[in-house]
């Protein structure tokens, strides 16, 4: 009798993982079967807000479910992410991360906060923008060397405003620092909007901020563009130069915005998510509003998020430890 038992036992343990994987699969088919969520590890109003926004509403028509996008802000994007970290694993919890949230907090935090590889599953690289240095339209500070002959003049009094400690505006604004030989103080914000706001209102010198972001007021005349951290200049401003044009040798930084969840999602159902998002992306419609909002679309497999992202890290990482930047 006791030889039976083992053998009933394993018998039961087979018959377990079986029904644990029709379970899995069987949800994985039916997928979505109710809302999901796309979470924003910030405020309402940025780049990041308005392209969750428009990607959910045009998931939503694909799938024929809903698909709500809900603000997370705080702690310069890690209440958000560690929110979805800790998500089930179904696909109905997901993150539009970018390079901020994916390649750099996780390197500044003295205490391990999660591992931006290991805990999250990509689905798709959604867009990438670049940033720029601006100040206000009527400041005394008309290109990047009346900005760095003041500075030297006045250093640690001018302000540079960046949408949080450790988003790539601020690592981007420490490397052009740090080349440049000057010190600005920095005033972090919870996104981009109060910022830019502040920056309007003359209570900043000088701000680091997405295209997306801040490419409407450098349109409407409101801020002044000295520099962009693309490798060559935009075409939509070729008057305004790059930072390695401005003195900065091979300073150049593009950010990335994608669509993760939680690590371990089943495998069909991040193909799943993956093919939708790939057929939104191609739509002319979509295309063109992302380039309106100046970023450049994307849409790509999860397999080139992961080679983008795996890059950023490994490139962050070094400039980290070069810039010193650690936060408790």
């Amino acid at each position: 009798m006791q030889s039976i038992i083992p053998l009933l036992a394993r018998a039961a343990g087979v018959s377990l993982f079986f029904l644990a994987a029709i379970f899995t699969s069987s949800q994985a088919a039916d997928y979505p079967s109710r809302p999901i969520k796309i979470v924003v590890a910030g405020p309402p109003g940025g780049g990041t807000d308005f392209l969750a926004r428009l990607l959910a509403d045009k998931l939503m028509k694909q799938f024929g479910n809903s698909v709500i996008v809900e603000n997370r802000a705080g702690a310069s994007g890690l209440i958000g992410t560690k929110y979805v970290k800790q998500a089930a694993p179904d696909g109905y919890t997901l993150i539009m991360g970018h390079t901020g949230t994916h390649a750099i907090l996780p390197l500044i935090h003295t205490e391990r906060t999660y591992d931006p590889i290991k805990d999250f599953t990509p689905i798709s690289l959604i867009a990438t923008t670049p940033d720029f240095l601006v100040v206000p339209a009527n400041s005394p500070i008309k290109n990047f060397a009346d900005l760095v002959a003041r500075a030297k003049e006045k250093p640690g009094v001018l302000t540079y405003g960046t949408p949080g400690i450790g988003q790539p505006q601020h690592v981007l604004a420490l490397r052009v620092t740090m080349q440049a030989g000057i010190k600005l103080m920095h005033v972090p914000y919870n996104g981009s909007s109060p910022a830019i706001t502040d920056l309007l209102g003359g209570r900043l010198t000088s701000m680091f901020v997405t295209s997306a972001a801040i490419m409407p007021f450098i349109k409407s005349g409101q801020v002044r563009a000295l520099a962009i951290s693309t490798e060559t200049r935009s075409k939509l401003l070729p008057n305004v130069p790059t930072l390695e044009e401005a003195g900065l040798k091979g300073l150049y930084q593009v950010d990335w915005l994608g669509l993760f969840g939680p690590a371990h999602m089943p495998a069909a159902t991040v193909k799943t998510l993956s093919t939708a998002v790939m057929k939104v992306m191609q739509g002319a419609a979509i295309r063109h509003q992302i380039s309106e909002s100046y970023m450049d679309p994307e849409g790509t497999t999860p397999q080139k998020l992961t080679t983008l992202q795996a890059d950023d890290v490994a490139k962050f990482k070094q400039i980290v430890e070069e810039t010193g930047l650690k936060i408790n």
